[in-house]
């Protein structure tokens, strides 16, 4: 499907994608292994076994799987913390910086 083929609702400015990787998301005083289901630069969706409030500063870090090649990590804001079926909250981030 090409981009003009889409629905509105999911022509964004950027590429996103999924995916299904181990990262590691930070507030300050909690550190929360968590699944990167999606990422594009301006954010990513982790799913967690703990809630984290909206509005808080995050960090994620997601390894490189290649050895000496450095892996991401970005600092943004929670935008929506939803729970999930199976006990799991979807959290939404909103990325500030990339590095």
């Amino acid at each position: 499907m090409s981009f003009h083929d889409q629905q509105y609702s999911e022509k964004r400015d950027f590429m996103r994608m999924t995916m299904d990787t181990s990262a590691r998301l930070s507030t300050g005083d909690l550190e929360l292994d968590v699944i990167c289901r999606d990422l594009s630069n301006q954010g990513a969706l982790v799913l967690s076994q703990q809630a984290v409030e909206e509005g808080k500063t995050v960090t994620l870090s997601i390894s490189s799987p290649t050895p000496g090649l450095q892996g991401l990590q970005a600092t943004g804001e929670v935008v929506r913390c939803e729970p999930e079926g199976d006990g799991q909250f979807s959290i939404g981030l909103k990325f500030d910086s990339l590095n």
